[in-house]
């Protein structure tokens, strides 16, 4: 018996473009910014946007989580009123996201900088630990499936698509929402600026995507596929200038194993690296899919969203019309050594 593929039905956003998927696509399209200023999502103030029961200590990351979780499921019918087609066991969730640099420094300086080192806010310790942002989403939207966090930087969204689409095949779900979240902070910022090889950098980004993700075999008209996985692939680069040699391994490990050839690959958006790591990646790109149209239009409009960064990618795929039908390509590298890719067909 074979396996049914995982296809890409629905997606929603939070992004410095804008509150949902309409309007990030709206604003995309136009997308122009130069400057060196932090993209943070505009107006978003948790309590404002989810109310105040539940959200005193609410950090910024789980409130976009857990909005933009909740849009998804509201727009496919999936909400807790109407979830039409699954139960709640059926559902899980599996996010990606960073360490929560900006809780554990604030809490960590209350223990500094109080009477004694115990004078904390305990409301703030469960805000620490990385797996928040995914419990508060099952929490709110009573998704009772398995819940999991990633934690592994602009690869993150593509580690959290295959262990969606393996949960999906071994049959631990019957759909999946995976995505991405990361909020903008002085923390961050810093952490990501230490942890960096010198060269250019984009300006940090904030956001969430959040994809839903089903079995083909489960595909209703009122959620048509938006794309099928073929695969994701990683490999890790163990030292400077090693990226382009191990992500060319990666994209011609993903070419076989799906048996799609070079020349079919339309396009393929590459992560938003600008130093010597993203000079290498695009020879990766160059090297194995020759002189494929690389697409990166929205990269300065929202920065270096960190572990959401493919899932924007993935995003841009998404909202072209004219890739429909086609098979387009995401890759990604971090400062860590990890290289992936995914090979998408559009529909």
């Amino acid at each position: 018996m074979t396996a049914a593929r995982a296809v890409i039905t629905g997606w929603e956003t939070h992004s410095p473009l804008g509150h949902g998927a309409d309007a990030h696509t709206r604003a995309a399209a136009f997308a122009v910014r130069r400057d060196d200023a932090p993209r943070r999502v505009p107006d978003f103030e948790v309590r404002r946007v989810l109310g105040t029961k539940g959200t005193r200590s609410m950090c910024r990351a789980s409130g976009l989580a857990v909005a933009t979780s909740g849009r998804l499921l509201t727009r496919f019918a999936l909400d807790q009123q109407r979830r039409a087609g699954y139960p709640d066991d059926d559902l899980g969730l599996v996010l990606a996201t960073s360490d929560n640099v900006r809780t554990i420094v604030d809490f960590n300086r209350d223990s500094w900088t109080g009477a004694r080192p115990y004078d904390v806010d305990p409301a703030q310790l469960p805000v620490t630990l990385m797996n928040v942002h995914a419990g508060q989403c099952a929490i709110w939207h009573r998704l009772r499936g398995p819940n999991s966090t990633i934690c592994g930087s602009h690869v993150g969204s593509l580690l959290a698509l295959r262990y969606a689409g393996r949960l999906l095949r071994r049959g631990r779900a019957r759909a999946m929402l995976c995505g991405a979240v990361e909020e903008d902070s002085e923390a961050r910022s810093a952490y990501a600026a230490a942890r960096a090889a010198p060269g250019p950098r984009r300006p940090p980004g904030e956001g969430c995507v959040v994809f839903l993700v089903e079995s083909a075999d489960r595909v209703v008209p009122e959620r048509p596929v938006l794309a099928e996985l073929l695969t994701v692939e990683f490999g890790f680069a163990p030292r400077d200038g090693a990226v382009r040699a191990a992500l060319a391994a990666c994209l011609s490990r993903a070419l076989t194993r799906t048996g799609v050839p070079a020349e079919r690959i339309s396009a393929v958006v590459p992560s938003p690296a600008v130093d010597a790591r993203g000079d290498e990646e695009q020879l990766a790109i160059k090297a194995v899919l020759g002189e494929v149209p690389v697409v990166s239009s929205v990269h300065d409009a929202l920065g270096d969203t960190d572990a959401v960064a493919a899932a924007f990618q993935i995003v841009q795929l998404l909202t072209d019309p004219a890739l429909a039908g086609r098979v387009a390509a995401v890759t990604a590298t971090d400062a860590e050594g990890r290289v992936g890719c995914a090979l998408l067909r559009m529909a």
